[in-house]
């Protein structure tokens, strides 16, 4: 999984975000539990936030402890989040809370290195506060292992000075053609740019093109049609984005007004609108031969209960109190992302942000992330196949039978 999209900085000052968290602190909300919660000890949070998206997540963790003395949060930062905390729980180690995304669930629940918290949330409480789909994320073989934060999928991102709206393309086809057309009239300057060699970003057309990574049953499905269709349709963007193309260099490249359009995803945003890119949101291009449209990944930033945690009932009601209707309708007026709480999504000033409205309509033409643990085994092999189908090494035919075969052994390691 890509690091990149849940730890990029957000430009939001912490000052100010502080101040909203103060008056959006909320209660802890503990109905619907049978344990008696003793706010007293140390709370270890793992997580992957960076820079000022880190600021505006721990402005809540601060006011929890302002509320509470007795309690204290530590904030740990892990550069490589899923091995750290893979790698702990065959220790019989690990942080009180896993601040991460849904897909890697299955594989820690297998680990051990997660616990359920229904003791602690049960179904009534989850359904009453956030939305099914983020129920789901954070459900696996039935029981409920975290609370979800945030809801999040790439879209289409376009500088209102390069472009209007009329011009955007779409069908797939159209946005190849207007790529290359762009880059013709305007030498130095692309059309659309993203990191064509990170497997969360091509979800979009591996899922949309009728293929996909990997089944809840262990099936891998990268030598099928779709996924073929799907990679080759990546590969006719060569030469119209810069060969050496990464997360960080779309991302200049779109901040510098050299890409009249990009696809990210919430994270990204804040930081544009810093660097004075006026930008808006248009939903990725339909398949021109299928009709079906672009399909990305839906994933759920959730708040884990880690397995060793000593105090699972005080983590629990921090995750609680960070995931509540209050501070996340606070926090996303300041970051833009869509709040998993279904009471805070419901808030009317949270409605007239234009960019949960424009991340929205594109998660509606989503798939959920997958939460088996399957999944952890084919982000490298996917990966190393795009970097081999980008970079020339390898035919799309050739690259994808290395890659079906390499995560088919990874999936059997893990049943």
């Amino acid at each position: 999984m890509a690091l990149n999209r849940w730890g990029r900085s957000v430009g939001v000052a912490l000052v100010a975000m502080a101040a909203m968290v103060v008056a959006a602190c909320g209660g802890s909300e503990n109905t619907n539990t049978t344990t008696t919660v003793n706010r007293s000890g140390t709370i270890t949070v793992w997580h992957g936030y960076e820079g000022s998206y880190l600021d505006a997540k721990k402005a809540i963790y601060d006011q929890y402890t302002k509320l509470y003395p007795n309690v204290t949060i530590n904030l740990v930062h892990k550069v490589n989040l899923t091995d750290a905390v893979t790698a702990a729980a065959g220790a019989g180690q690990g942080p009180d809370i896993v601040a991460w995304v849904d897909d890697q669930i299955g594989k820690w629940v297998k680990l051990e290195a997660i616990k359920p918290i229904d003791a602690y949330a049960n179904k009534d409480y989850m359904n009453a506060q956030f939305s099914q789909a983020a129920v789901d994320a954070a459900t696996f073989e039935g029981k409920t292992y975290g609370i979800p934060e945030t809801v999040e999928a790439i879209t289409l991102l376009y500088n209102k000075k390069l472009i209007t709206t009329d011009q955007i393309p779409k069908t797939t086809d159209d946005l190849v053609t207007f790529s290359k057309s762009y880059s013709q009239s305007h030498p130095g300057s692309y059309g659309v740019v993203w990191n064509p060699k990170d497997a969360y970003f091509q979800a979009p057309w591996i899922y949309g093109a009728g293929g996909f990574y990997v089944k809840a049953d262990g099936t891998v499905g990268l030598n099928t049609t779709g996924t073929k269709a799907g990679f080759n349709y990546v590969a006719s963007f060569k030469g119209a984005m810069p060969a050496g193309v990464d997360y960080g260099i779309a991302d200049t490249l779109f901040k510098e007004g050299k890409a009249a359009m990009i696809i990210n995803g919430p994270w990204s945003v804040a930081d544009y609108g810093k660097a004075g890119v006026d930008y808006g949101f248009a939903t990725l291009p339909k398949f021109t031969s299928a009709g079906k449209a672009a399909s990305p990944f839906v994933g759920v930033k959730t708040l884990m209960l880690g397995a060793t945690s000593s105090n699972p009932a005080l983590a629990v009601d921090v995750m609680k109190f960070f995931s509540n209707q209050a501070n996340q309708a606070t926090m996303v007026l300041a970051t833009k992302e869509i709040p998993a709480n279904k009471l805070a999504l419901a808030d009317p000033k949270v409605q007239a942000i234009p960019d949960i409205a424009g991340f929205g309509a594109q998660v509606k033409n989503g798939v959920p992330l997958p939460n088996t643990p399957f999944m952890s085994a084919l982000w490298d092999p996917v990966a190393k196949a795009l970097e081999a189908v980008w970079t020339g090494k390898q035919s799309v035919d050739a690259a994808l039978t290395a890659a079906q075969s390499a995560a088919e052994k990874n999936v059997a390691q893990l049943k």
